[in-house]
């Protein structure tokens, strides 16, 4: 008898969550078809796709914000893989935009040591998320100017000086222009100084990890591999986010509920240690290349639309907060005589919300990276501040 209980018991319970999983599964259809996500391709179906139609090597893009955390690395890699074809995201439309790296591992399609100027920056030096032609070294070449890039995505300030001071010397220059993102740059300075490697950069004038050393490089391509895995190879985790059976949304949505974490706080942007570290390193930039006679310029990359033209108390504190600390490191460069352009405050003179579309795309609808005409307008703007 008990054990008929047991059975039938049983078996109520495994309809209920049949029927709960059901229920939560029509709720995450019905969430990413709102979100114009239903049923899109992921960056493995991709990857996989063309693994099996071409017999090279294609590697996810890399961001060395990834490893801040692992205190058991002797080496921190400061650029993807090198000289190798890179999966760099999905567009707007979910369709892959690939390039190939540099012996280095940055998004230039050749090693190019005489260069007009060099980009130190993250995603959107980088060139995220838009093809070759459409990024800052393709925009710059139309106005006949010779650039390379030294962009990763997800560097903040720190990491974009260690990139500077480890592979400035492979590279002959007239202008350096360094781009901040203020959306970010400010919480990810906060994870930075953290790390033993990164504080180096800063603390060392001479610090160097030396990683163009063949030995080096070796090193990073087995720490990138140790990362990544098997991600290329996770047939059933690429099907079931495809189809939307992981419940990815409803998982994001009960996260968003119950979190602990007070957005309201933003800490980073209220830490003077991240001011003063700010600060120290464009400090440290203006010096050396104010003694190698290089031009120094700054960019402010423009915060993201929602920003822009703030719809709720939240995000209008947030974006008070910001230009706070653009202001103090506007007053920092004004003191030191560093030219510099506001992407932020051109868009606000010369676009409103119904046109900002043309700056800024959507991507899985949210607001993300520059359109072409974002980047060949802020890049023309870049060309008169650089030629005055």
């Amino acid at each position: 008898m008990n054990f008929i209980n047991i059975k039938k018991n049983l078996q109520i319970f495994c309809i209920n969550l049949f029927l709960l999983y059901f229920f939560l599964y029509i709720a995450e259809i019905f969430i990413n078809y709102n979100k114009n996500q239903l049923f899109q391709k992921t960056r493995l179906y991709y990857l996989n796709k063309k693994i099996k139609k071409n017999s090279s090597k294609i590697y996810l893009n890399f961001g060395s914000y990834k490893l801040l955390d692992k205190v058991n690395l002797n080496n921190l890699p400061l650029s993807g893989y090198n000289q190798a074809k890179i999966l760099l995201c999905l567009d707007e439309y979910n369709e892959p935009i690939y390039y190939n790296s540099d012996k280095n591992g940055f998004n230039n399609e050749i090693y190019q040591e005489q260069n007009d100027i060099l980009l130190i920056g993250d995603s959107y030096v980088q060139g995220m998320c838009v093809k070759n032609s459409q990024n800052f070294n393709g925009q710059f070449k139309k106005f006949n100017f010779n650039t390379t890039s030294l962009g990763v995505a997800g560097n903040g300030p720190l990491l974009e000086y260690a990139t500077f001071k480890e592979f400035m010397s492979q590279y002959k220059f007239k202008k350096l222009i360094l781009f901040i993102t203020p959306d970010n740059d400010f919480y990810d300075l906060s994870n930075e100084i953290n790390n033993k490697i990164l504080i180096n950069y800063l603390l060392n004038k001479n610090f160097l990890q030396d990683l163009s050393n063949k030995d080096k490089k070796n090193e990073k391509k087995n720490i990138l591999n140790e990362y990544f895995n098997n991600k290329t190879k996770r047939f059933a985790n690429d099907f079931l986010s495809i189809y939307h059976f992981n419940l990815k949304e409803i998982g994001n949505l009960i996260e968003n509920v119950f979190s602990k974490k007070i957005k309201e706080d933003y800490f980073y942007l209220q830490n003077e240690k991240v001011d003063e570290v700010f600060f120290e390193i464009i400090k440290h930039f203006n010096d050396y290349l104010t003694y190698q006679n290089i031009d120094f310029y700054i960019v402010f990359n423009s915060v993201t639309p929602n920003i822009l033209y703030p719809s709720n108390l939240e995000s209008r504190k947030y974006k008070k907060l910001l230009e706070i600390k653009v202001s103090k490191i506007k007053e920092l460069l004004d003191e030191n005589q560093i030219k510099y352009f506001d992407y932020t405050q051109f868009l606000l003179k010369n676009y409103n919300k119904n046109n900002i579309n043309f700056v800024f795309k959507k991507i899985n609808n949210r607001w993300d990276h520059y359109t072409e005409k974002g980047y060949y307008t802020l890049t023309s703007n870049i060309v008169k501040l650089i030629s005055n």
